[in-house]
């Protein structure tokens, strides 16, 4: 929210000498302000607000320059002249200029056509100025004379009509003393510059110092060489800080990193520990001795009992049997002499059955007996096809 406010603003003795020009003059009167304009903003931060922003307008005036007679700058046709304009402020410089004003006699407080053409024409010449004009109209307060009133407005222009704004004297009634501070100050005049010339010497240096500035300028150059010293070291221990923050930070972003790997590492573990594990060197030793036989690499059964072949191990481990295990290739060996040695006895049976068959015609049959208990020998149980484990 944003508020515009212009306060027109005058000393004490600036209005004095306005009534007393008007004392000693028998008829209307006018001439041109000098001065300056400032611009504040200020933000006002209330329970319901917090963007209030108001911008003040100030009109400072701090001089009058009375003209001789009336029209003296403009004509009938209340055009101004520019030229007449610089001869009535003489030294004072155009843009100084913030405002003309006018004393009329026994009248209202409103602005005449004439009064409001003029003020339109003299913001022709200054365009780039807020120009004011303040109406002034003496009359007596008493039949008698001995008491006189002054009302006095000021007007300014806003862009579709004249409005009246505040004037605000600095030193009469009631005023904080934050008034006096804000009020510009008044222009030089020459019996103020002879004065500060005879007496200079005395206080001011050659380069229009105070004696006593020098001094203090020193000692406060001294302080910031001093100040400018203990920034630069604590503008290092301040970087200091923060790269070791900076290391601080990534050290436990790798603590954090590798906490995080350690506990997923963990957790798959746990996963794993809590599946079955496959005995590798049983499904090789089973592979070997019974390649033909499938459903004894399988860990899952059906509810009657019997393996489940879609789920029995397929995959070679790479397991190198007789590096790893020796004793599953034994039984294999010991078949193979096995079926070896029962070649050579049932060769060595048919040849001594062919004998016995011909020492049948020659042998008594005692001795056939004594024949067969020897083929009963030959073919004793002992030689089993079973495998040993």
């Amino acid at each position: 929210m944003e508020e515009y406010s212009t306060t027109v603003r005058v000393s004490g003795f600036v209005l004095g000498s306005l009534m007393f020009q008007h004392l000693n003059s028998d008829s209307d009167a006018e001439g041109l302000f000098i001065g300056e304009s400032l611009g504040e903003e200020n933000s006002k931060i209330t329970d319901s607000q917090t963007d209030h922003i108001q911008f003040v307008h100030t009109i400072n005036i701090q001089k009058h320059v009375t003209c001789r007679r009336t029209h003296s700058f403009y004509n009938n046709a209340c055009e101004v002249d520019k030229e007449k304009i610089k001869q009535i402020l003489s030294n004072f410089k155009e843009e100084n200029v913030i405002g003309w004003y006018r004393q009329r006699r026994n009248s209202s407080q409103q602005m005449t056509l004439k009064e409001q053409l003029v003020h339109q024409n003299l913001r022709k010449v200054w365009p780039h100025q807020e120009l004011i004009f303040l109406l002034l109209t003496p009359s007596d307060g008493t039949s008698s004379g001995s008491t006189h009133r002054l009302e006095y407005t000021a007007f300014i222009w806003n862009g579709s009509q004249y409005s009246s704004v505040p004037v605000s004297i600095s030193n009469l009634g009631m005023l904080d003393q934050h008034d006096y501070w804000r009020v510009s100050a008044t222009c030089p005049s020459l019996s103020h510059c002879q004065a500060v010339k005879k007496h200079r010497t005395k206080f001011f240096c050659s380069d229009d110092d105070l004696r006593e500035v020098e001094k203090v300028s020193d000692m406060n150059d001294a302080l910031l060489d001093e100040m400018k010293t203990v920034s630069e070291k604590v503008e290092k221990s301040e970087r200091l800080v923060e790269k070791l923050q900076a290391d601080i930070t990534e050290l436990k972003e790798a603590i954090r990193k590798r906490k995080k790997k350690h506990q997923d590492c963990d957790d798959i573990e746990k996963s794993t520990s809590n599946e079955p594990k496959e005995n590798l060197l049983l499904c090789a030793a089973l592979r070997a001795l019974f390649p033909n036989a499938p459903s004894l690499r399988t860990q899952t059964l059906t509810v009657q009992g019997f393996p489940v072949l879609e789920l029995c191990c397929s995959t070679d481990h790479g397991i190198d049997i007789p590096t790893r295990l020796p004793l599953v290739l034994e039984p294999e060996r010991g078949m193979r002499k096995r079926k070896a040695s029962r070649g050579g006895l049932l060769k060595q049976k048919s040849h001594v059955t062919g004998m016995s068959n011909k020492r049948k015609n020659t042998i008594d049959p005692n001795e056939s007996d004594s024949g067969s208990d020897t083929e009963i020998e030959m073919t004793s149980p002992n030689a089993s096809n079973s495998p040993v484990f």
